[in-house]
């Protein structure tokens, strides 16, 4: 097995597009974090240092140690890069499919934090000195990313793997039945196979009620449905959105050794989908002419079926945090944030689109379906030091750790907003199974070769949440500097390189129903080997803080 995270996309729907996953919920409940451009250009190692408004995130008591009030906007931009292939498999020469190296990039403008705090002095020389109150909005997450991978195959096909999911469904069902129904299991298929039959990309097979043909098969003189000719496959997917804390903030400074705060954080969450699958002959004379009903005869030029899916959620949390400085050189520092329940509302819909030489080309779509549910996201600890030389330079370690394992989806009670876990118990399961605790070290430094000039660097290490593949790591290396006026404004700017370990992904099946009576209860055939994707990307970050003290 590869010692890389693996991530199989059950492409047909049918079987998992619209349930929740344990990897779902690592996708939603983790943290990538942001903030002004100070702090990730000390990979944000700033739970100890506080001062910055970017620090607030990591550490409530964070905004008491500067004795001026502050207003900071951060735009930034991220760049995604990513090269997908096809992967040959043990005693094979060659890939499955998708055997082309494709590249592709990907930008997008981004807002990382917005932030003001205000300090008010108490006139006291001990106890509380001074208190402040702050307003963050934070980037926690950031789901910039796009790939796409082509090459031919000889084997198989996207379009018959909808056959496959589709048989022993009667065609009135795939062709007429109603998007929304819920009844019996035997008219309620995946509402891929119907966009895929009202389209075209398959039809039934004559006097065989139940059996389907895709447009890239033929069947031989036995009956048996294989490959026609060669097809050339594109698959791709592209994520936006965002995840993102905004922190009502107080602290207090008590002698201007001990510093404590107490943020509420309002978590907002934005993740936007789209998958495509396509499908062409590698060279269209090698298919055979497909006859319809009406007379007519056509061949197939091309397939389109394109997924997208959107998801939104708010939710709410606590975190507290101290900071204490033991000499004027040295500040240790802690915090730990509740677990925050996140209201999540999902929607999906698919179109698609066939394309033939010598008849009209079909499209179909279905409707957008949406469902609400609550996620539980973790509890999560973190711990910093930081060490002056005065005011010369500063170096920084913080630690993270948190328990995705501890993620739990469930559903709302009928009676009210009460967090009921019992519709999910399966794949609540699936993620104590699946993922586990992982660990952050973040390091920074600054110097200051001049006293209106900061150098900045830093750099994260977090090891994997995938039990199975703890051992794999993520690395980001960061660069910062700024400059301070003799006045109020003060203008940083910071570069992050951030990468992540390879991703696999299957992006179609071919299925069977073990039991010919419940054909809608279908398993991934394991003697049909579709293709695996790998895909490596890499993304940049930056950003440019503009402030103000006063």
């Amino acid at each position: 097995m590869k010692k890389l995270i693996t991530l199989f996309v059950l492409a047909t729907a049918a079987w998992g597009a619209a349930a929740q996953t344990w990897q779902d919920a690592f996708l939603f409940s983790e943290n990538v974090y942001s903030g002004t451009a100070r702090t990730v250009g000390m990979g944000n190692a700033v739970t100890a240092i506080g001062g910055d408004p970017g620090s607030l995130v990591f550490n409530p008591a964070g905004s008491a140690v500067a004795s001026y009030s502050q207003f900071s906007i951060t735009p930034g931009v991220t760049f995604s890069a990513a090269s997908a292939t096809g992967t040959i498999l043990p005693g094979d020469t060659r890939p499955i499919g998708f055997a082309d190296q494709y590249q592709t990039g990907y930008a997008r403008a981004k807002l990382p934090n917005v932030s003001f705090v205000t300090t008010y002095e108490t006139g006291r020389r001990h106890g509380i000195k001074r208190y402040s109150l702050g307003f963050s909005y934070n980037a926690t997450n950031n789901y910039t990313h796009r790939f796409n991978a082509a090459g031919v195959n000889l084997d198989n096909s996207y379009a018959a793997s909808l056959a496959s999911s589709a048989d022993g469904f009667a065609k009135d069902v795939l062709g007429a039945e109603d998007w929304y129904y819920y009844g019996d299991a035997s008219r309620m298929p995946a509402w891929v196979d119907m966009v895929g039959y009202r389209s075209g990309m398959i039809n039934s097979v004559d006097g065989m009620d139940g059996a389907y043909i895709a447009l890239t098969e033929s069947m031989d003189g036995q009956g048996n449905f294989r490959l026609a000719a060669p097809v050339f496959q594109q698959y791709g997917r592209q994520s936006t959105g965002y995840k993102s804390d905004f922190v009502v903030n107080f602290g207090a400074n008590v002698s201007d050794v001990f510093y404590f705060g107490v943020n509420l954080g309002v978590i907002n969450l934005k993740y936007n989908q789209v998958q495509y699958w396509q499908e062409s002959p590698e060279s269209e004379d090698e298919f055979p002419t497909i006859g319809y009903s009406d007379g007519t005869t056509a061949r197939f030029s091309n397939l389109l079926m394109q997924q997208n899916y959107r998801a939104s959620g708010t939710g709410l949390y606590l975190k507290a945090g101290v900071l204490w400085r033991p000499t004027a050189s040295l500040r240790l520092a802690a915090a730990v944030q509740t677990p925050a329940t996140v209201r999540i509302t999902e929607r999906y819909g698919y179109k698609g689109q066939v394309t033939l030489s010598g008849k009209a080309s079909p499209s179909a779509s279905s409707p957008e379906d949406e469902w609400s549910y609550q996620i539980r996201m973790p509890l999560r600890v973190n711990a910093g030091l930081a060490y002056s030389v005065g005011n010369a330079a500063v170096l920084s370690a913080d630690y993270e750790f948190v328990n995705y394992g501890a993620s739990r989806y469930a559903t709302l009670s009928s009676g009210d907003d009460s967090f009921v876990e019992t519709s999910f118990s399966g794949v609540n399961a699936d993620i104590s199974a699946n993922l586990g605790g992982t660990h952050m070290l973040r390091v920074g430094a600054e110097v200051k070769p001049h006293p209106a000039v900061a150098i900045r660097a830093g750099y994260n290490l977090t090891t994997g949440a995938e039990k199975e593949f703890a051992s794999l790591l993520r690395h980001a290396f960061s660069l910062g500097a700024g400059w301070s006026s003799s006045g109020s404004f003060y203008l940083d700017a910071a570069v992050r390189l951030r990468t992540v370990p390879a991703e696999y992904l299957i992006p179609y099946y071919y299925y069977v129903a073990t039991d010919p009576n419940r054909y809608y209860e279908k398993y991934i055939r394991e003697d049909v080997i579709t293709p695996e994707i790998e895909v490596k990307s890499m993304f940049v970050d930056a950003l440019l803080t503009l402030g103000w003290r006063f």
